[in-house]
């Protein structure tokens, strides 16, 4: 308890030092565009790895053995395919958040639905983590759970209401040193001092396949691809806000690649070797999540409390990362966008935007008392992440996609998640496939007839005024720029500042020499225009895409 305090004490100090840092939304946001990569794979790294993460993955290797690994392995491997495919764009667009890409390409109301689904999953995930944080210091301690839940809860609250983003990116530093050293140790220790390999061979009465990747069902495994490697990674708006913090597209991907490399070190196999000695030392155990709390009690003290501080600090970076991607779609989609406060001074920016953090860490605190356990929690989260998926991987990667594909897949999948989870259906295995296969094959689909009818809904489009088009080409002297810069310098409406691109790129006046950024075709190599995107080869690849989505979902189904 005196190890926590110290920590706890420590993060107030480094999130108050924080708070001087932030002189306008940007720098509470996102904190100011300048993230290397060493503190983006950090901050990755701390939002990934959690309380409920740690927790979880102690349990299914405590349950399936060897295979439960997969759990964490499937998450690093989409760590490292968001580093090749996923960070470039996702820099590149400039967007601050899901949602605002989602206007730039298909239009407001699409922005503003997708909005709604990002900001239930930041706020699920955030709750998740606080019920790690409560079952575990209720385990180690004996304390209520709610009474840990408040505890974190309320250090939480006061460095990102006070420091925004940059007082999440400050005190994960702190937060990474305890945990990369705590759980190593811990495991490392549990595994010499307990007998190591010869106690977990000697293992009695354990179920088939345990030592072996395929101890978890076929179906389970599936999952894990659907929700680790795919959804999450690349669904999740607390990730897409630290590829967008980068200082440039390389510290993007390096950024992605180093969180692969750290958290084999720091999860998987600390959290294989706790779970396996977890099984050896309680057989038959009937809480399960409680295998890693049990490991840390048997620690020296010192040792213990540091892995006690370490569970802390994991739920709490990953609480302050999800959490601020629900209050940033809040800020930026209904406070700004919706409800018209754009001109705002950065003082009263950051005023209303700490009252909005307040408002949803309020909301967060509720729903973690409420939920039974921790995966009930990251199933709500991983559902609502799934319905923007179509539409997600159609912006990043397809010209073709249209408004019409992106709201009515959206819509679709955001329902029928809600639906399925209030019925109370199995929300892990079935409402994640059945939310994926409604989005992509709604996106795809649509978008493809759309290219062929024409728009189904909307006035024709007004002619850009010509001083939309001047402001760009003069914005455009000595730079190149994205799509999301005209928007902050101009502040348009984002469909007609669109147009106006198009309308230049027609011209031959200006040229898009990468995802959505451009420059004036007169400072142009020959070689430099970006035109992959329009080729039938990526029509080819999303129906693929599609197919391999019902394939994956047929399969499932029919596996017992």
């Amino acid at each position: 308890m005196t190890i926590l305090a110290v920590y706890l004490i420590v993060l107030v100090v480094v999130g108050k030092k924080a708070a001087g840092q932030v002189k306008s939304n940007t720098d509470y946001l996102l904190s100011g565009r300048q993230m290397s990569w060493l503190i983006v794979a950090g901050c990755l790294v701390g939002t990934h790895f959690s309380g409920a993460a740690i927790t979880t993955m102690s349990n299914f290797s405590y349950m399936y053995g060897l295979g439960g690994s997969l759990y964490e392995l499937f998450t690093i491997i989409g760590f490292l395919i968001c580093a090749m495919i996923y960070a470039k764009r996702v820099r590149l667009s400039g967007a601050f958040t899901i949602s605002e890409l989602f206007e730039i390409r298909y239009g407001l109301n699409v922005r503003l639905v997708a909005g709604f689904f990002i900001m239930l999953s930041g706020i699920a995930a955030a709750a998740a983590q606080f019920k790690a944080i409560g079952l575990i210091f209720s385990s180690m301690f004996g304390l209520p759970q709610n009474m840990g839940i408040v505890i974190a809860w309320c250090i939480t609250a006061f460095y990102m209401i006070l420091g925004g983003a940059a007082a999440a990116n400050y005190t994960i530093i702190p937060q990474l040193l305890c945990c990369l050293i705590a759980f190593p140790l811990v495991a490392a220790w549990s595994y010499f001092k307990n007998g190591g390999m010869a106690v977990i061979t000697a293992m009695q009465n354990l179920p088939e396949n345990y030592f072996s990747l395929l101890g978890p069902s076929v179906k389970l495994i599936l999952t894990w691809v659907l929700q680790w490697m795919w959804i999450n990674n690349w669904g999740s708006q607390w990730y897409f806000q630290k590829a967008s913090s980068a200082r440039n597209v390389k510290h993007a991907k390096m950024g992605f690649m180093a969180t692969g490399i750290a958290l084999a070190v720091m999860a998987m196999i600390p959290g294989l070797v706790i779970g396996l000695m977890a099984r050896a030392m309680y057989p038959d155990l009937v809480n399960t999540e409680q295998s890693l709390s049990l490991i840390v009690a048997q620690a020296p003290i010192v040792l213990g409390g540091l892995a006690m501080t370490g569970i802390f600090a994991a739920g709490m970076s990953t609480v302050d990362g999800c959490a601020m991607g629900a209050v940033t779609v809040i800020v930026r989609d209904f406070y700004q966008r919706a409800l018209g406060h754009t001109d705002m001074s950065a003082e009263k920016m950051n005023r209303a935007s700490r009252i909005i953090t307040i408002i949803v860490l309020l909301i967060i605190l509720t729903m973690a008392t409420m939920f039974s356990s921790v995966v009930s929690a990251l199933n709500f989260m991983i559902v609502f992440n799934t319905g923007n998926f179509g539409a997600l991987i159609a912006a990043l990667f397809w010209k073709k996609a249209s408004k019409e594909g992106a709201l009515i897949s959206i819509l679709s999948a955001g329902i029928f998640a809600i639906i399925w989870n209030v019925s109370g259906g199995s929300v892990r295995f079935e409402a994640a496939w059945w939310s994926l296969l409604i989005s992509m094959i709604l996106m795809v689909g649509i978008s493809f007839i759309v290219s062929k009818t024409g728009p189904w809904w909307g006035a024709r489009p007004k002619p850009v005024r010509a001083g939309i088009k001047q402001d760009i080409m003069e914005f455009l002297a000595n730079r190149k720029a994205s799509m999301t810069d005209f928007i902050d310098r101009f502040g348009y409406n984002a469909v007609e500042l669109r147009l106006a691109v198009s309308e230049l790129t027609m011209e031959g006046k200006i040229s898009e020499v990468d995802y959505m950024t451009y420059k004036r075709s007169e400072f142009c190599s020959p070689g430099e225009s970006y035109t992959k995107d329009a080729s039938t080869a990526r029509d080819i690849q999303m129906i693929i895409v599609v197919a391999v989505c019902i394939l994956a979902f047929y399969i499932i189904w029919n596996i017992s």
